[in-house]
């Protein structure tokens, strides 16, 4: 570390008595909100603490406080659910929450809006599904992730035996998430935490685990990529990329997304030896002096892989391989009907926004839970905020696509609207200095126009939007993303490949919502008449570069850009 003044977090967590804090006392007292302290701790617990920015400053002219609610985050590894827990988990949003489900980028759900009174008895609710929320957020290693997919060969079945195992390898071991919101003073307080230590990690720390041919994940994007490689069907082994983290900050160069890199192939048995020395390292020498400099990516990016791997290897006294060459990442759609691989069959539902709820035109969150509760359905949640039902009967399906046409889940969705990723931004999130799931739909109906006019809606692009540069829908990992900057202006990102292996780059600094559209259109009208033969738009934006994009854009839009 550059210094032992450490951040504010680190004291915090230090001083937490392994997370416990004050949370247990103001929990129960009278106010709606958490003191700061407490605010920091909930995180690891699974919850954060919001308020209706929307109608804050309203309030605040008239002396009244701000409407606080809570963002309650599960931990669901590999997306997996059983119906039984889908129902439970949609009968608990109706009574605790805004109603609605949300499937996030990292295949969980979240509530939102719930009261503070209501904390406690919705987080016991979900252990008694046997799921938890310990470990959805904060310093630790959160929510692993792998394929939705519900194909039942040797191989996708690894994956999720292996991202639960990871999951629960390490979630924390402090009990006083059992004491607090399960069982209280009956539950036994245990005060050890032998891989994090009593400050944790110095910042969070997120794993995926995927094959190369299917990087539906964007893999490379967490601190640990994990890919499985096999042959014939029989698992070899996993090439391991490290470093991987998109959040930066706007006008601070120092901070920057970042894409994992190769370090080492591993066998079978070594792979939760070498995630754990990997966590230990991260532990020992990540920044807890600035928590915009604290992730892992910065010290891989400092430090190289090939440190990394030494010191891996001088702690296990194992010489590991070079990474095996994989071949070029693929994204595979699954959404749609598709066989499962035992006879059975599974469904790829589109969720704009990951949203599960009901209003005047969708019946969403209605269909899903007629066809989970009568046809007792697997439930998978996918990176793009999707959700997979399995274990379906060839009978069933007819019935199945009924109850979807009936409720309008199922309609003709364009392609941009399919690769349309969005946070949830305002009016809650805390971060978030621009819209982005509240302008998404509109959004895509303007680039559905343009694309359509220059004949281009049959073009695959994959677009995100996020409300701050802490990048929760990965939006420097595609084709096109759009940042949130200051109120109702946004930075723009070209150069991104579809697959997830390149970052994009940035081409405006500062451009308007109201001029958003105008400014991609350019982009679109460049690439029609520019591109090469299959060349796709983040890769024709990355071979012409920024300045050429970016004189373009000044052409037509003049001032109106930065």
């Amino acid at each position: 570390m550059n210094s032992t003044i450490l951040s504010k977090v680190e004291k915090i967590k230090s001083d937490s008595d392994y997370l416990a804090g004050e949370i247990a006392s103001q929990l129960n007292n009278s106010e709606s909100f958490f003191e700061e302290n407490e605010i920091q701790l909930l995180k690891f617990h699974g919850t954060y603490q919001q308020f209706d920015r929307d109608t804050a400053t309203k309030l605040k002219k008239k002396g009244l406080e701000k409407e606080f609610s809570f963002m309650i985050r599960t931990r669901i590894p590999g997306g997996v659910l059983n119906f039984q827990q889908y129902i439970e988990l949609d009968n608990l949003a109706n009574e605790f929450s805004d109603s609605s489900l949300r499937i996030t980028t990292r295949q969980t759900f979240q509530f939102h809006g719930v009261l503070k009174k209501n904390l406690k008895k919705t987080i016991s609710n979900i252990s008694k599904m046997l799921l938890t929320t310990y470990g959805a957020c904060g310093d630790v290693v959160r929510n692993v992730t792998t394929i939705a997919a519900p194909i039942k060969d040797k191989i996708h079945e690894q994956l999720r035996k292996d991202a639960l195992e990871i999951s629960s390898n390490f979630i924390p071991s402090s009990s006083s998430y059992g004491q607090i919101w399960i069982n209280g003073d009956k539950y036994e307080y245990k005060k050890e935490e032998k891989l994090y230590g009593k400050c944790y990690l110095p910042r969070k720390f997120k794993i995926g685990i995927t094959i190369p041919e299917d990087n539906s994940v964007d893999v490379l994007t967490n601190d640990i990529a994990i890919f499985l490689i096999h042959k014939d069907n029989k698992v070899l082994g996993y090439n391991i990329a490290i470093g991987g983290g998109l959040g930066m900050t706007h006008n601070k160069p120092e901070t920057f997304p970042y894409l994992a890199k190769p370090v080492l192939f591993c066998e079978v048995n070594d792979l939760k030896k070498v995630l754990e020395e990997i966590i230990k390292i991260q532990r020992d020498y990540g920044d807890r002096t600035n928590r915009k400099h604290a992730r892992l990516k910065y010290l891989v990016a400092e430090k190289g892989a090939s440190w990394f791997k030494e010191k891996i290897e001088k702690q296990l006294k194992v010489r590991f391989d070079a990474p095996k060459q994989i071949n070029d990442l693929k994204i595979v759609d699954h959404l749609g009907w598709h066989e499962q691989g035992d006879g059975k069959w599974y469904i790829g539902i589109f969720i704009p926004s990951g949203r599960i709820k009901d209003n005047k035109n969708f019946k969403i969150k209605s269909g899903l839970k007629d066809i989970i509760k009568t046809f007792k359905t697997s439930v998978i949640l996918s990176t793009d905020q999707n959700i997979f039902l399995g274990e379906i009967k060839e009978q069933d399906k007819k019935i199945i696509d009924k109850i979807l046409e009936k409720n309008l889940i199922v309609n003709k969705i364009s392609k941009i609207n399919r690769w349309f990723l969005a946070c949830p931004a305002l009016p809650t999130c805390g971060l978030a200095l621009a819209e982005a799931e509240r302008v998404r739909d509109d959004l895509v109906d303007k680039i559905d126009q343009i694309l359509s006019k220059h004949k281009l809606a049959n073009e695959k692009i994959s677009i995100r939007i996020t409300g701050c540069p802490n990048g929760c829908a990965r939006p420097y990992a595609g084709d096109i993303g759009i940042v949130g900057r200051t109120p109702n202006n946004y930075s723009l990102f070209t150069g991104g490949d579809f697959e997830g292996s390149r970052l994009s780059s940035k081409i405006l600094d500062k451009i308007s919502y109201q001029h958003l559209t105008t400014a991609l259109e350019q982009i679109f009208l460049l690439f029609k008449k520019q591109r090469n033969e299959n060349e796709g738009l983040g890769d024709f934006c990355n071979r012409i570069g920024k300045d050429l994009q970016f004189k373009k854009l000044k052409e037509v839009l003049d001032d109106k850009v930065q």
